[in-house]
């Protein structure tokens, strides 16, 4: 029975790690420029498909796929940001449906170019390492690694650099921001290219365990906007712990109660959230 808890905390937190990735750049996104990012599940999607490509088409390295995967979310999320949220500023009703329209918009582009029929990525990383008698893919433990080694990376920047800290600055309030001098266009184009480059990364870590199809990235946005909901808007460490919590409340909800309810669970803790703590665990007032 441990062993079991055991080992579905670890899946848990696997998910957890990605569902947290892609809300990351969500939340930054969100809390710096007012855009409900939702094109993030459709950048999410077009990644996948860019590092399927180099990895199983061009027969390169699965880094590289992953690299490309992470540049083309990149390149996305500030073409976006420059060439058309940049124009609604202070639309909040445009930004949101603009956003939602893109997500559509590359979710069909994807059928049309790629059909919906799933393709298959080999594992990046084979065979099982045993921890106290459980079993666990390599894979997984992979993505839960270079999960976590993002989000060091992502904290450092954010806590210890020049744009980190005008990012910080944007985030608590643009208006003063832009009164001390910092460029909100450069901080936006900044955001949106790490909220692109998280997403495909995330994409990019989950094909080999799961499929690419242009329907992947449901899920995902919908559970990344639930660690934003709870770990609270404008916090870095509160999406990572966030995420985590989700990925092991579904885990363990699913094998000790119903699968058939697994991401049911998720939006029950976001109803909770939104009712006893609308800003979420770490949210500021």
């Amino acid at each position: 029975m441990m062993q079991n808890v055991v080992f579905q905390t670890v899946n848990g937190l696997i998910m957890g790690a990605i569902y947290a990735l892609m809300a990351l750049g969500l939340n930054l996104i969100w809390s710096i420029t007012d855009v409900p990012e939702f094109s993030q599940g459709g950048i999410y999607v077009v990644a996948a498909y860019i590092g399927y490509f180099v990895v199983v088409s061009a027969n390169l390295p699965w880094f590289l796929g992953l690299f490309a995967a992470m540049g083309a979310g990149a390149v996305l999320g500030f073409s976006f940001e420059k060439l058309l949220y940049r124009r609604m500023r202070g639309m909040t009703l445009n930004l949101l449906l603009s956003a939602i329209a893109l997500f559509f918009l590359l979710v069909n582009v994807a059928v049309w170019l790629w059909t919906p029929k799933a393709r298959f990525l080999p594992l990046y990383v084979g065979g099982e390492v045993v921890f106290f008698g459980l079993q666990f893919s390599r894979q997984r433990l992979l993505v839960l690694v270079l999960s976590l080694l993002l989000f060091i990376l992502v904290n450092l920047f954010v806590w210890r650099t020049k744009p980190g800290k005008a990012i910080r600055a944007a985030s608590q309030d643009r208006e003063a921001a832009q009164l001390v001098g910092i460029n909100i266009d450069t901080v936006s184009s900044l955001v949106f290219s790490l909220g692109g480059a998280l997403s495909g990364t995330a994409a990019a870590l989950i094909s080999p365990l799961y499929a690419v199809y242009p329907a992947m990235g449901d899920l995902p946005l919908l559970k990344a906007l639930v660690v934003v909901i709870l770990g609270g808007l404008g916090s870095v460490q509160g999406v990572l712990i966030a995420g985590g919590l989700l990925g092991v409340v579904e885990s363990l909800g699913a094998t000790f109660i119903s699968s058939a309810y697994q991401h049911g669970f998720s939006f029950f803790i976001l109803i909770l959230v939104l009712l006893l703590r609308p800003r979420g665990l770490f949210g500021r007032v």
